[in-house]
């Protein structure tokens, strides 16, 4: 079977998958908390992809909204993240920069710290190796 990739040119729109993507909310759960005062933790934990990165994007653009000093995404519960969620970090950190919020990621696992590694996110994202690390620099 051959499959067809069609590139987009600039200006154009990006073409969209032509089976729907199925959401599994199952595969990812994000709680949040507030360990200290000022700075909130985002820990998802499984999996985020093109299924799960919608759940992601919009837990964490509500802890920016809500205006703390700080906010946290503490990596170590993921077992993966795809380019979609590299994206969905990359428009949280956006965010909280334009809302004055300082941003980290924190304790990543191998394999997830690997891809930020690869994509040069490590700095953009002001990783820490702990969650107490990224909670100190902040507070």
């Amino acid at each position: 079977m051959t499959r067809r990739f069609e590139l987009a040119s600039a200006g154009s729109e990006v073409p969209r998958p032509r089976t729907p993507v199925t959401l599994r909310p199952d595969l990812l759960t994000v709680p949040v908390s507030e360990p200290r005062s000022g700075v909130l933790v985002v820990a998802p934990a499984g999996e985020v992809d093109l299924s799960t990165a919608g759940l992601l994007r919009e837990v964490a653009f509500r802890a920016v909204d809500a205006e703390p000093k700080g906010l946290v995404v503490d990596m170590s519960g993921l077992l993966f993240c795809g380019s979609t969620g590299l994206v969905v970090l990359m428009d949280a950190r956006s965010r909280a920069d334009a809302g004055g919020v300082s941003f980290r990621t924190a304790a990543a696992g191998r394999a997830v710290r690997r891809v930020l590694q690869i994509t040069n996110l490590l700095e953009v994202f002001r990783h820490c190796d702990s969650l107490d690390e990224a909670i100190a620099e902040i507070a």
